[in-house]
Formats: structure tokens, sequence, C-alpha cells
């Protein structure tokens, strides 16, 4: 297997990005969620067949903090500047949970860049109007505040009335989130004020991939992205949940090295 190795590259005058790399060939841009990076099986796989460059969501590296990015925009031209710092004209992108969110992001944004685009359980915290949070300094009820556009929701709801004991409220979270998302009740939206609107600007031809027992982003929320988006497709895993790439491995990676040896995007 393909040994990762880390690299830091200064893109303009206040950004640095750390990545992982590892593999050889054509690039491929895999962007994280929000949780950090970890170098899994999955990255494994494509390491093998492609060079795999996996940036470190700023913030949460040593390195970067989360006060250089601003706002959503200023995190897609920062990937941009990374591709230039690359010497990379276009690419195939892939991008879990928020990752898959700034992926669609960057395709909508400069359809030249994006080459393919594999976008699983894409979602995001993400507010224009206002400084990007640091996600891992806040209790859950401020963060649900600062990301949430209906404080009237299940949601908010669940999350403002979270035990003050910081022990017990992640425990308490995921056990509201699963009985909301048992019962139909939760559909997350858009936080990002417009990105549905956005998508049909996407000429990168699409894999959306979900896991069919998601407990934090339901299926439901792939009907957003697979009406605005003319060339995308949508396949749904069974007994796989918001890490299908994770939990059904050779399935996640037959259908992602499927869409991205396909036929590029006429706009690269």
């Amino acid at each position: 297997m393909p040994q990762p190795t880390e690299h830091t590259y200064q893109v303009n005058r206040r950004l640095a990005i750390d990545t992982l790399e590892a593999g050889q060939g054509e690039p491929l841009l895999f962007l994280h969620g929000a949780g950090g990076l970890a170098w899994d099986p999955y990255l494994d796989a494509l390491a093998e067949h492609y060079r795999v460059i996996a940036p470190f969501m700023p913030g949460t590296s040593k390195s970067n903090d989360i006060s250089q990015v601003r706002d959503l925009w200023d995190l897609v031209l920062g990937y941009y500047d990374l591709l230039d710092a690359l010497d990379i004209d276009a690419v195939d992108v892939v991008g879990h949970s928020m990752g898959g969110m700034i992926a669609c992001e960057i395709a909508a944004t400069d359809q030249s860049r994006v080459k393919r685009l594999v976008a699983i359980a894409p979602a995001g915290v993400f507010d224009i109007d206002n400084p990007m949070p640091d996600i891992f300094a806040m209790r859950p009820r401020d963060l649900a505040a600062r990301m949430l556009v209906d404080p009237d929701s299940p949601i908010a709801k669940a999350i403002a009335t979270l035990p003050d004991d910081v022990d017990d409220q992640v425990e308490v979270l995921i056990q509201r989130l699963s009985t909301l998302n048992a019962a139909a009740k939760f559909l997350w939206p858009i936080p990002d004020k417009g990105l549905d609107r956005r998508l049909p600007r996407i000429k990168a031809p699409t894999l959306l991939m979900w896991g069919r027992q998601d407990g934090l982003i339901p299926v439901a929320y792939a009907d957003i992205f697979m009406a605005g988006m003319p060339h995308a497709h949508l396949e749904v895993l069974d007994q796989a949940s918001h890490l299908v790439q994770i939990e059904r491995l050779p399935d996640a990676l037959r259908l992602t090295l499927a869409a991205l040896q396909g036929p590029a995007s006429t706009a690269a």
C-alpha cells in the first residue's frame, strides 16, 4: 500500500494548507468532512490508481488556525490556490460530508477546474454572511445556534436542551438524532444560503453516493442535489451510514472508480 506523506503548501500570503498525499498517476483531490483528516482504507485503495491529495480541513491541523478562513468562498478560493500551487489545471474531486459540499461549490464556481465529481453524503455548516466558527471549541447548543437555519426545527430543539454535562452531550445528541431520523422528522437543510441554486452550474459528471441507514444526513437529502444536478447519478447503498466509503468499501470503491474513469466534463 502507498504510504501517505505530509506536505504543507503556502497557497497565498495568508493561508497554508497541509495535505497527506500518496500514489502516482493522475491527481485526485479528496476533501474530508469537518472531523479532520484520517487516511483510511478507501484512500489507500484510491492511491493504487491515482495521486491522492487530501488536504486537512483548515483549523484541524496543528499549523492552520481556523481564523485563516473567513467564509465558504475563502475556503473554495484557497483550494483553487492549492491546485495552482500543485500546477494542476483540472482535477477529479471526491468529497465526503462537508468536503462533499465544498467539492460541489468548487465545481459550481469554476466549471473548468473539476473534470469529474464524486460527492459522498455531502452536507455543510457554512454561512457565507458570517465568519467561519471554530466548531471544535463551541458548546453544542452554541454551534446549533450558529449553523442551523431554523432555530425552531426539531434538530435545533434537540441540541438546545442537551444536558450541561459535557461528557453526556455527545451521547445524548446521537440518541436524539437517531430518534428524529427514524421518525422521518429531520431533513438537514442546506444552510449556506444558496447552494441548491448553484448546483445547476456544475458541468462535471457527478456521482452522488449515500448510505441508506445514514443516521446523520438522511437519504432524502439527496433529492435536493438530484433536482439541481442534470449531470448527476445517485447510488444508495444498503447496510451503510454516513461513512459509506468505509462500511461498504468494495462497492463504494467500484462505483467511485467507474465514475472517475468515465467521460470528463467538456468544460475542463
